[in-house]
């Protein structure tokens, strides 16, 4: 029992502690909104070195930011699907740098079948190689994912060092309509002449003015459209994949 001078300090060390609780509440609030500010501030540095990195990118290799940016996700594309090539047991049957071995040759496939007939030989490969094809179905992969493989299996491609911008113009290529009168790969079409190894013929300015301006080689009545509202890099994408001819 507490008697005289305790019975006093009871309420008092009770008051006390309630008073105290409540600055600590408050305390514990702003140790949180700091560390959220901090966090904040740590994501805004890590993306103001990534902006750095790219600038100086793009300033060694004199190209425009845009440009490096692309390479830089193309590179890391490129490197997630690596990994899943791997996990996968993909190299088991086309070997480690697509060279074959179960399964067929990889290298140079970017370039002979556009993305829907490779994306659906990964995720589905009964509907263009049959029920009995021995290719396992990779349906559970992302969409994100399949790419990030097909970005890898650029790199089985010998000699083909701007291997997006080759496929970006084979994009542009279907796209524009440059197929319906020369062929899927420059064979000739219909209306347009085969046009295969005429980068090899011809430099590189002629061809672009043969794209952009046609009359200036062919004259006024020649059938080819005038693609001169094509911007300069998707011209160059497109003369790219005319090199894979």
């Amino acid at each position: 029992m507490l008697y005289g001078i305790g019975l006093l300090l009871v309420p008092f060390f009770f008051l006390a502690g309630t008073a105290f609780a409540q600055p600590l509440e408050e305390l514990k609030k702003q140790l949180d909104e700091t560390r959220e500010i901090i966090k904040k501030q740590q994501e805004i540095i890590e993306s103001q070195k990534a902006k750095i990195e790219l600038l100086e990118k793009a300033i060694k290799e004199k190209v425009p930011p845009e440009v490096a940016e692309r390479e830089t996700l193309l590179k890391e594309s490129i490197e997630r699907g690596k990994n899943i090539y791997s996990s996968k047991g993909c190299l088991e049957c086309h070997g480690e740098e697509g060279q074959g071995a179960k399964g067929p040759v990889l290298k140079g496939v970017i370039l002979k079948y556009d993305e829907e007939f490779l994306v659906l030989s990964i995720t589905n490969p009964t509907v263009h190689h049959g029920p009995k094809a021995l290719m396992p179905a990779f349906a559970g992969l992302q969409n994100d994912e399949v790419g990030d493989v097909l970005n890898f299996l650029t790199t089985f491609t010998p000699g083909r060092e701007n291997l997006e911008r080759i496929e970006r113009g084979k994009r542009l290529w279907n796209k524009l309509g440059c197929l319906q009168c020369h062929g899927l790969r420059g064979e000739g079409g219909v209306t347009g002449p085969a046009i295969i190894g005429i980068t090899k013929k011809y430099k590189y300015d002629w061809i672009r003015l043969c794209i952009t301006r046609p009359e200036v080689h062919h004259g006024k009545k020649t059938e080819m459209p005038a693609f001169s509202e094509v911007p300069f890099m998707d011209v160059e994408a497109v003369i790219d994949f005319m090199n894979t001819f």
